[in-house]
């Protein structure tokens, strides 16, 4: 239902019968140029809420941290060091180039937050609190490239910053489809190992699990989902912390089944927050991003309140 209102809905409101006219190519000139251009808009959305949110389950499961989400591990961070460096400092650069320097920005970013909490081991508190301090610096660093550049620029970067779909082809979503069609499945077969990394450090060591090896490889899995969502939308908060919360509140706690709600519940925010972006106040927009940030933040105070209140 959030797909198909999405694109009926925008600047130009469709009807169902103008989308079955469009897939049998018997539209005019100016509805195939209205879907021609949404439908990429809604796919972004679909596969960045998808890979945000089935990152976020994997982080939270591995670091052992409710509050935990994939910004946290420095990816976030990086792409955006790597995306705003180019639209400011090489403002005629394609788009293609600012999706590859955004995603090897955030996971060069993951490499160094990782190699930084390893010390003969890896300690997830630590890796939460170096990964924080990685998110600000980074942000720190694209302030200061965003107010030291031509200020021609900025808007374009604060835009990219804010999580928008606006101007996204269909052939930039390759890279973003490629990573969620061979990370998921990986996820999935190896659910078992992020239900005992949950628990404790013993428990998957006494059975016979690869400790070490197994959370560097699921980290790394959430890492590059992150970097490449990252990378063809911008930067979208909240989604990977709020959707596999909403999830295990669902479901429970096994990700046989977190992960495949995640990823729905993932993609029904970003694709709600997307439409209403683009339908509240058109033909202006508001960034997919904010409109999420929006919707988390309220979420997150009233878990944090209730969380409170069951301890009292």
């Amino acid at each position: 239902a959030a797909v198909v209102a999405g694109m009926l809905m925008g600047d130009q409101l469709l009807l169902g019968g103008d989308i079955w006219n469009w897939v049998q190519g018997r539209t005019g000139s100016a509805y195939t140029w209205i879907i021609d251009q949404r439908y990429p808009r809604v796919l972004a959305a679909v596969l960045a809420g998808a890979a945000l949110a089935a990152a976020g389950a994997v982080t939270q499961g591995v670091c052992r941290n409710p509050l935990a989400e994939p910004g946290i591990i420095g990816v976030t961070a990086g792409a955006g060091v790597g995306a705003v460096a180019v639209i400011t400092l090489a403002p005629d650069a394609g788009s293609w180039t600012v999706t590859a320097f955004a995603a090897v920005g955030g996971l060069g970013a993951f490499a160094i937050v990782y190699s930084l909490a390893w010390r003969g081991g890896l300690d997830t508190s630590r890796l939460v609190l170096i990964g924080i301090g990685a998110a600000a610096f980074g942000m720190a660093v694209v302030t200061l490239i965003i107010l030291y550049s031509d200020p021609w620029n900025t808007p374009k970067a604060m835009t990219w910053l804010s999580g928008t779909t606006y101007g996204r082809t269909a052939d930039r979503l390759i890279p973003l489809a490629a990573a969620l069609v061979v990370i998921v499945p990986f996820l999935v077969s190896r659910r078992r190992e992020i239900d005992l990394l949950s628990l404790d450090d013993d428990t998957p060591r006494v059975l016979g699990v690869r400790l070490e090896r197994t959370r560097l490889l699921l980290l790394a899995a959430a890492a590059v989902l992150t970097a490449a969502a990252v990378a063809v939308v911008g930067v979208i908060a909240f989604v990977g912390l709020v959707a596999p919360h909403l999830a295990r509140g669902l479901v429970g706690s096994r990700h046989t089944r977190v992960l495949p709600v995640s990823v729905l519940l993932g993609v029904l925010l970003v694709s709600v927050a997307d439409t209403l972006g683009r339908t509240v106040i058109a033909p202006a927009q508001i960034p997919a991003g904010l409109v999420c940030a929006l919707i988390g933040t309220p979420y997150f105070i009233w878990l944090l309140w209730r969380g409170r209140a069951r301890a009292a």
